[in-house]
């Protein structure tokens, strides 16, 4: 039995990455029933999802989330942990006492990490579990609150904390791995790695945009300071105004809530406060010839950038900001774009495109992304899943083979 939980994200949040990553668990692990457990607004997301609803062994049971800090993981609720360990705790109660369980937290706050270690901790049940960590890993570096107390339960202490041999931590780049390493040296000695895959729903709907004027620009995600939004807006303004109708810049996600929208006009598309739809994100993405990934921060050393595998599912070459998982993919499979070391070393690549428009160059950067998109397929990743499995989570645990 696989119990996987979204205790963190609703509706859209997540989701593609979440409906993916269940596909691959479920492909590692054949035979076994996978019960997906989330608010209903995120369910209905998932169900969008043909290839994730047609797996006969999978289920999806509504849950109610703590209304305390909503989307802020980082934040310390004990009134949210409360609600987490009571939901882990009835879905376990629906699972046969023998019957070898294997848990998933999708994402996890720190209290949710405490509260399935506990539970861990004090059941006579075989039991393992994977805890997802995304972007909160950032706040092991982050501020922590004077009080003790909170403190004891915040992410920094969840990492460093000695839990159950069984429960692991899942990171999503070799990356993010190595930074963990510097930082909290016991959780990356129990930390495994299994990027996310790509949505194969979208894959077949992938056609190429050959390159020529006007030269499409996208920047992908929430136009957030940490992804660099104002150093893009800030270029589309000047290239704009040099180059004119050659070249036309897009934000392909939402505005953050409180960002003045006027900033925005120098875009040749309309941007909003609200989240768009898969389909109307997609279409916006395939038109594009380049993602602009200007990452201005640290953050994306312990974080994966959703922009970037979305680049690499639609073949769109990339302009990136010099950050380690950017960095092993060009190591790994080359040329799949241009790897700058600044922002202005962005700007001198994307003159040199304008003034090349190198068609063979760009065909070869898609054909580089095909290759490094072959190794993010749910069935590529499935068999590293399995792997993992075998090796860390496999074996006896209080003497029933969970296999």
């Amino acid at each position: 039995m696989i119990l996987a939980f979204e205790m963190t994200w609703t509706g859209t949040h997540h989701a593609p990455g979440n409906s993916a990553t269940l596909q691959t668990v479920a492909d590692a692990l054949p035979g076994r029933e996978v019960r997906v457990f989330a608010d209903e607004s995120h369910l209905s997301e998932l169900r969008r999802d043909p290839r994730l609803t047609q797996l006969q062994r999978l289920s999806f049971h509504p849950i109610f989330l703590a209304p305390q800090y909503r989307h802020r993981p980082g934040i310390v609720s004990f009134r949210r942990m409360i609600r987490e360990a009571a939901i882990l705790r009835a879905a376990l109660r629906d699972v046969p006492r023998s019957s070898p369980c294997l848990i998933l937290l999708l994402s996890a706050t720190s209290t949710a990490i405490f509260a399935i270690s506990m539970i861990q901790r004090t059941t006579l049940r075989p039991l393992a579990v994977h805890v997802g960590l995304h972007g909160n890993l950032n706040d092991v570096r982050g501020w922590r609150s004077r009080n003790p107390a909170v403190r004891a339960f915040d992410t920094r202490s969840m990492l460093f904390a000695r839990h159950p041999r069984k429960l692991r931590f899942l990171l999503l780049e070799h990356a993010i791995k190595r930074e963990l390493a510097e930082l909290a040296p016991r959780a990356a000695s129990v930390a495994d790695v299994l990027p996310l895959p790509v949505n194969i729903g979208e894959v077949s709907s992938v056609c190429h945009e050959p390159l020529r004027y006007p030269l499409q620009i996208g920047f992908v995600g929430q136009a957030t300071e940490a992804k660099g939004i104002t150093a893009y807006l800030e270029i589309a303004k000047e290239f704009t105004d040099h180059y004119g109708s050659l070249i036309q810049f897009h934000v392909i996600g939402r505005v953050y809530p409180g960002d003045d929208l006027q900033r925005f006009l120098v875009l040749a598309s309309e941007v909003t406060h609200e989240h768009l739809t898969r389909s109307e994100f997609v279409e916006r993405l395939s038109r594009v010839h380049y993602v602009f990934l200007p990452y201005k921060s640290n953050y994306y050393h312990l974080s994966a950038s959703g922009a970037l595998l979305d680049a690499i599912t639609w073949l769109k070459p990339i302009i990136a900001n010099r950050t380690p998982v950017v960095a092993d993919m060009f190591e790994e499979f080359g040329d799949i774009g241009h790897l700058c070391d600044d922002i202005p070393a962005m700007c001198r690549t994307l003159h040199e495109i304008l003034r090349d428009m190198n068609e063979a160059r760009y065909a070869g950067q898609v054909e580089a992304l095909r290759r490094a998109r072959e190794t993010r397929l749910p069935d590529a990743l499935a068999r590293q899943y399995r792997a993992i499995v075998s090796q860390h989570l496999g074996g006896q645990t209080r003497k029933v083979a969970w296999r």
